[in-house]
């Protein structure tokens, strides 16, 4: 090891957090040179992350990002193989910036490939130095006036919204986030919600109402009224807001246009491994 010395190589684990005895390799392959070991490193362990590729990654984390101006945001999500990783500070520090990296991007719904790709060094330190297999799931980048996010404490939920104006009172954007987090709507807008659904809940309605023997004058009124109350339990800004304490028993919508927000552009809420 006549190139490299003790410091050296101290100052090499200090940049990669890597064990001692690889970054002693590494700069004996690259003959003391720190800028040929760090990639001789990234190489290596980005060789070791494809060849535990089918380990199974039934953990990890929500990660978000909003731009300082408030206006544009990503939401991705970044698996692990254990839950002390999805834990760890450096592998949620990695999902924030992936989710920076959709922001900033001109895709609504890249791949996590792409984004894996642009970010490769940055995955493969972390890999380095937490030893197991992330694989970037579902991502998406969220537009609006401004925004509201929420991730769950474990990490394992959260929502991204663009909003039609901006809430002079911040709590207004974090409870919102919060509420869908917490009942976990299946749109933002009645137009949001695909055809098939509502038609679902309309064929049952009147299949109910014909076998209750209810009046055939009747039976499109009830099913409207079904078709609604579906709406009112799985639209964002028509479900009862959850804050019933801090604003009355308010829908969400009647809560935002009192604060200034006239609506919903978009909602993406991702779960890990669903």
């Amino acid at each position: 090891m006549a190139d490299t010395t003790a410091g050296q190589v101290m100052a090499l684990r200090k940049k990669t957090g890597l064990p001692m005895m690889e970054c002693k390799e590494a700069l004996t392959e690259c003959k003391g040179d720190e800028a040929a070991a760090i990639e001789w490193l990234t190489k290596k362990h980005k060789g070791k992350m494809e060849a535990r590729s089918d380990r199974e990654t039934g953990e990890g984390r929500i990660g978000v990002y909003i731009s300082p101006d408030g206006t544009t945001g990503g939401i991705i999500e970044l698996r692990c193989e254990t839950a002390p990783v999805a834990k760890n500070e450096m592998f949620i520090d990695l999902a924030n910036k992936i989710a920076e990296q959709v922001a900033k991007g001109s895709e609504k719904n890249p791949s996590g490939e792409s984004i894996g790709a642009a970010l490769e060094a940055q995955v493969t330190e972390v890999y380095g130095k937490l030893r197991e297999t992330m694989k970037i799931g579902a991502c998406y980048k969220v537009t609006g006036d401004s925004l509201a996010s929420y991730v769950h404490f474990d990490g394992k939920s959260g929502v991204l919204i663009g909003l039609k104006g901006k809430p002079a009172d911040a709590d207004v954007s974090k409870n919102l986030a919060m509420h869908a987090t917490s009942l976990k709507p299946i749109a933002a807008n009645r137009e949001d919600v695909p055809d098939t659904e509502v038609a679902k809940v309309r064929e049952l309605a009147v299949a109910q109402a014909k076998e209750e023997g209810k009046p055939e004058q009747i039976v499109d009124k009830i099913a409207d009224g079904k078709v609604n109350a579906f709406y009112a339990e799985k639209v964002l800004i028509e479900q009862e807001h959850v804050r019933s304490d801090v604003y009355g028993k308010k829908k969400v919508k009647d809560v935002l246009a009192e604060n200034g927000v006239t609506g919903v552009t978009e909602m993406v809420y991702l779960t890990v491994g669903a």
